[in-house]
């Protein structure tokens, strides 16, 4: 017999009881690159048998055939990466679950779990790496607004007034305060829908008993005086310091009055709010709309 018969025979022995499993030809997927299984064989004419014997067990055990340590290149890693879920606008206390439920990471303050998720990072949709962190911005919590007048309604009414007109498209702001210009003050404002919690369009002040007596420190150099229902008021853009605002400044309009003994009002329209309107004709109908209720 031919040496290369007995070589023959001899490899159909040595491979006789292994089964090369059914996805044996199946490519092994890493993120990004792929990875080669290389085989270390003692010659050419053993190849065909050491591919059926050695590349189980390099998927299996990461070692090579005949025994060698495995090297970077020779060691195949598979990873499954997970797709991040989309958890953007839902409340924190449905998106930590959805995370946690497809292998990733995130955690939120107890304090914040009604909150909603305005961002994530990684973004929905990326593969990442099992057990990833998420991380989860969140829409900061309401600001908390004073009622110390109690609910006002549609806030036309309070402090001994009532207002009967009001620029269209302006609603009550949900808020109240008392004191705050002094004892006996009262304030509250309106507002366009969908405003940031402290903003206001217009803002009404009512002034009671001594308190009443600040309209006499309202500015009479350089603001202009108005019929208001047949008092004189005076409107003028005001300052932060209450002083008559320069030409060209950014300031309050405002509009000031005595309604009667004891009761003075301040209209006031905010600086974002006068670049959208007629500010002072605006003003002027907010002010002959206002009559005492008491």
């Amino acid at each position: 017999m031919r040496i290369e018969d007995d070589l023959a025979d001899a490899m159909a022995a040595h491979v006789a009881d292994v089964q090369a499993p059914p996805d044996l030809g199946r490519s092994v997927r890493r993120r990004n690159r792929s990875r080669v299984v290389r085989l270390r064989v003692a010659g050419a004419a053993l190849v065909t048998a050491a591919v059926a014997v050695a590349v189980p067990v390099a998927l299996n055990s990461g070692e090579p055939a005949g025994g060698q340590a495995a090297t970077g290149q020779d060691r195949a890693v598979v990873r499954n990466d997970v797709t991040v879920p989309d958890v953007t606008g839902k409340p924190a206390t449905e998106a930590v679950p959805l995370l946690r439920a497809a292998g990733l990471q995130a955690d939120v303050a107890a304090e914040v779990r009604n909150n909603r998720v305005i961002a994530q990072k990684p973004a929905a949709g990326e593969q990442v790496a099992p057990g990833s962190q998420v991380e989860l911005t969140l829409e900061p919590p309401p600001v908390e607004q004073p009622q110390d007048l109690g609910d006002l309604g549609d806030g036309r009414e309070f402090g001994g007034i009532r207002l009967d007109y009001l620029p269209e498209g302006l609603e009550w702001g949900k808020w109240s305060g008392k004191d705050g210009f002094g004892k006996h003050s009262y304030t509250t404002s309106w507002v366009q829908p969908g405003s940031e919690p402290g903003h206001y369009s217009v803002q009404v002040i009512v002034f009671e008993g001594e308190a009443a007596k600040a309209i006499a420190r309202f500015p009479k150099a350089g603001a202009d005086t108005v019929d208001v229902g047949g008092a004189k008021a005076r409107l003028a853009t005001l300052g932060e310091g209450g002083e008559i605002a320069s030409d060209g400044s950014e300031g309050t309009l405002t509009v000031a009055w005595k309604l009667r003994d004891g009761l003075a009002v301040k209209v006031c329209l905010s600086p974002d709010y006068v670049k959208e309107v007629d500010g002072p004709a605006e003003a002027k109908k907010i002010a002959k709309g206002i009559r005492a209720t008491g």
